[in-house]
């Protein structure tokens, strides 16, 4: 019989595979870290503090107009 049997063959994609996305991810975490992303990151951190100047399609402070019925069920004359 050979020394390559299904059960070799598995065990070593696994582990293959395993090494593969390690890699991946360790490159990922690497990429992501790299002091000159700092600029770029601090800058994207600050943007849900940013004020947006009024546009003339959205109204000032308009609440949204709520339904009558706020049931998720269809009323029979709604199909």
């Amino acid at each position: 019989m050979s020394g390559l049997t299904y059960e070799t063959v598995s065990r070593v994609a696994q582990q293959a595979g395993t090494l593969y996305f390690a890699v991946i991810f360790a490159l990922a975490i690497g990429w992501a870290l790299r002091p000159k992303n700092k600029p770029a990151y601090d800058e994207a951190a600050q943007i849900p503090f940013r004020e947006r100047p009024p546009t003339d399609e959205s109204p000032a402070a308009e609440p949204p107009v709520m339904p009558s019925n706020p049931s998720p069920v269809l009323n029979k004359g709604e199909l």
